[in-house]
């Protein structure tokens, strides 16, 4: 009889194995460290939106940070991100806004920049061009502002 239970046990495991291979992972949230480079002066504060693709470029953001401005390099941690495709932007908000300050022709007045760094030279990047797959482990970036507009 014991032998039997044992058998049952072990069938049974057996069986359960593929269903168990065939539930899908539990995604992990890790942390983002962003750290903006070529901040220019102490003023205002730089404000970081974390975008899928749908938002990219837009004030709607899923996940956001704002810090204090200081000259030289800034850092934050997104924490509790799941993997997937972001693309990241930045700019020092030196009049504290809220909002990227442009001029009369749309041509952004506060220093900005985005993931992988891509040229704005001819407008702003694509979602393609400034997007990074983050996995399960936590991720460290580094994006520069670029000073245009002035």
């Amino acid at each position: 009889m014991m032998r039997q239970s044992v058998l049952v046990l072990a069938l049974s495991g057996l069986f359960a194995l593929p269903m168990l291979l065939a539930l899908p992972a539990a995604a992990h949230a890790g942390t983002l460290q962003v750290t903006v480079h070529g901040v220019r002066n102490g003023r205002g504060h730089i404000r970081i939106g974390v975008c899928r693709k749908a938002e990219f470029l837009s004030e709607t953001c899923f996940r956001h940070a704002v810090v204090p401005a200081h000259p030289g390099d800034v850092s934050v941690s997104i924490q509790d991100l799941a993997p997937g495709q972001y693309g990241i932007a930045a700019y020092q908000d030196e009049d504290d806004s809220g909002r990227l300050k442009r001029n009369f022709f749309g041509m952004p007045q506060e220093d900005l920049g985005f993931s992988r760094d891509p040229s704005t030279r001819f407008g702003p990047p694509a979602f393609a061009d400034s997007a990074l797959t983050i996995g399960n482990n936590d991720s460290r970036i580094v994006l520069t502002l670029r000073h245009l507009g002035r």
